[in-house]
């Protein structure tokens, strides 16, 4: 399949790139800034030049985005939505005009927002919480999802929604504090879009795409307010890893992502997990 990746030259995105290469793919990487993953230099918000490099594609990734981090830093509220609404409608009227037959969108698991705040346990984050925006980030986010739907039922374009966990820069303890409960490791990310570029969807659909937890719902009181008895039940060997290391256990988890749907629909399973990452600073 000859697939054009947005944002090729991001930490999803330039993962994306190669992994698609390697599984087959005929890939094409456009960013506004360089990189080897990176074949042309686009703006998504040039309107011509998107038009032509989605000539003779098959699918579109559309990673591309100003992100939260954007926020944090003051970037104005027109560059989110230029870059994260003007720049995917751009992309979905070339998917039309050339004929390409689906575009999976990268959204993100900020997009619950305020919903995933309770003072008495964790939130079950799954696809049927609640959207509650708490920023402009959200706000167009959230924007950009509904015009894929909207292309899906008007248009017939086989669009999708994946909403990726946080992969971040971040210390080891923090890493694997993250990745029992919110993180993603972007080489779990790139497999999720491969395995959702294969499928055809009769309905709309949204899929949260992030790293697997051992926790249900019977756990969520007991992890907002004391996680680390949970986490040692279901990981015995965590506390000795952690004490060599000189690390924390989070002291709360706020909320617990879940991705089954994902699993269900075209078998998602991560493999760079908290399992993962115990078992290899374990071996060291």
């Amino acid at each position: 399949m000859r697939v054009l990746v947005t944002g090729s030259s991001g930490r999803l995105g330039a993962v994306t790139v190669k992994h698609l290469q390697a599984t087959g793919h005929d890939v094409v990487g456009i960013d506004v800034i360089p990189a080897e993953t990176t074949d042309k230099q686009i703006d998504i918000l040039n309107k011509d030049a998107v038009l032509t490099v989605t000539q003779n594609i098959d699918a579109v990734i559309h990673i591309a985005a100003i992100h939260g981090k954007h926020y944090e830093l003051n970037y104005p509220r027109e560059a989110f939505i230029d870059v994260n609404i003007y720049g995917t409608l751009n992309l979905l009227n070339a998917c039309i005009a050339n004929g390409v037959e689906k575009m999976l969108y990268t959204s993100t698991t900020s997009i619950y927002g305020d919903a995933m705040v309770d003072a008495n346990q964790a939130v079950w984050v799954d696809e049927e919480l609640s959207i509650k925006p708490r920023d402009i980030y959200d706000i167009t986010k959230q924007t950009a999802e509904q015009l894929c739907k909207d292309f899906f039922y008007r248009e017939g374009l086989q669009t999708s929604v994946y909403r990726v966990g946080r992969f971040l820069p971040e210390t080891d303890n923090l890493k694997l504090n993250h990745r029992l409960y919110r993180g993603l490791d972007e080489r779990d990310g790139a497999e999720g879009l491969r395995l959702a570029l294969e499928q055809t969807f009769p309905e709309f659909e949204i899929f949260n795409i992030t790293s697997s937890s051992p926790f249900n719902k019977d756990e969520l009181a007991q992890l907002k307010h004391d996680p680390a008895s949970v986490i040692k039940k279901h990981y015995p060997q965590a506390e000795t890893v952690y004490q060599s290391k000189g690390w924390a256990l989070p002291k709360s988890i706020d909320r617990v992502y879940v991705s089954d749907k994902a699993k269900r629909y075209f078998g998602y399973e991560p493999k760079f997990t908290f399992d993962y990452l115990l078992n290899n600073f374990e071996a060291h």
